[in-house]
């Protein structure tokens, strides 16, 4: 492992741990992981559990708008289960109500027992973080999260989650990286075909909604339009990279296979990348210069409608090359 556990008057953190930018790891339940998995040493990438979970591979829109919570990992169709499969370490998941006293108190001495082994733990609600420390006996929780701190700063956690992961101890047998890949291929197709999942759309659908709705507020009043840049950012920034994340997947993955379905892999690999660098994205001026958030515009700035226009062109473009790389996954599947 590189963590080493250290200890001052009632506080004990580990150090050998990352926190992450939210904009470098939009998946905080995959970011999470990996964090972890960083501190323990292990070979096991962001990327590869965007690929492995399915989630590399997803589109999907909520239907009630463009929601923020659209490219969530465990909204709508559910892109986790085959990522915490590929873990070297075995999870053990922990719900629990605030106000569940006893098994609050259990919760928390696990906590302590996790980094007192010097190992870190997951946490989460909306979004993930992880848990490198703990003070006052373990009744505070010194923690790394993507919308606190910059993502990159520790800080003492007050809020209870909804769930708690904790790593218990190593695998004595890994998971098998052939038969995980081509669950995630499966999976991948299986989405691509689904039209509706738990009140969001999905695959084609989600691209043909997700068009109807940005042509949608070109008649709609300012309101409107301030409302639906956070969620549009958000849709937008995860899609660019799940997809630059595909690429890198199956070029991992692409050796497990017979040469003749590698060959679809790395051409799958191929389409997304251009999908990602060359069509989604704007070189320098990044993400934002194409989706804004509210706040990167300036005071009494709106949306501008070339701006939105631009970001039409763009998934218009980039959706015959998601069809193609489909197709190219199908046949390996």
């Amino acid at each position: 492992m590189n963590t080493t556990v250290h200890r001052e008057q009632d506080r004990v953190w580990l150090e050998g741990v990352s926190g992450w930018f939210v904009g470098e790891r939009e998946s905080s339940v995959h970011a999470a992981e990996a964090a972890v998995m960083e501190a323990l040493g292990e070979d096991i990438s962001y990327e590869y559990l965007l690929g492995v979970s399915g989630l590399a591979f997803r589109m999907q829109v909520s239907m009630e708008g463009l929601c923020p919570s659209s490219p969530h990992s465990f909204c709508g169709y559910p892109c986790h289960a085959r990522s915490s499969q590929a873990l070297p370490w075995k999870l053990k998941i922990l719900e629990v109500k605030a106000e569940e006293a006893d098994r609050v108190r259990e919760a928390r001495q696990a906590i302590v027992g996790s980094i007192d082994r010097g190992v870190p733990a997951q946490y989460g609600s909306e979004e993930d973080g992880i848990i490198v420390g703990y003070q006052s006996s373990g009744d505070e929780w010194i923690c790394f999260h993507p919308m606190r701190e910059g993502g990159t700063k520790t800080f003492v956690e007050t809020a209870w989650p909804w769930g708690i992961a904790l790593f218990t101890e190593r695998k004595a047998e890994l998971p098998d990286r052939r038969e995980l890949a081509q669950g995630a291929l499966q999976q991948a197709v299986e989405m691509a075909d689904t039209a509706e999942a738990d009140g969001y759309y999905l695959g084609q659908r989600a691209w043909d909604d997700y068009l109807i709705k940005l042509r949608a507020l070109q008649d709609a009043d300012d309101e409107a339009r301030q409302g639906a840049m956070l969620g549009n950012s958000w849709i937008y920034e995860c899609l660019a990279q799940y997809r630059g994340a595909a690429a890198h997947y199956l070029r991992d993955i692409a050796s497990e296979f017979s040469p003749g379905s590698a060959q679809h892999l790395l051409a799958a690999a191929d389409l997304y990348e251009r999908m990602s660098d060359q069509i989604l994205r704007d070189g320098e001026n990044g993400l934002i210069a194409i989706a804004p958030l509210p706040w990167s515009l300036g005071e009494g700035e709106t949306w501008p409608d070339e701006m939105r226009q631009d970001q039409i062109r763009r998934l218009e473009a980039a959706l015959p090359l998601e069809r193609q790389a489909i197709r190219e996954l199908r046949i390996c599947s």
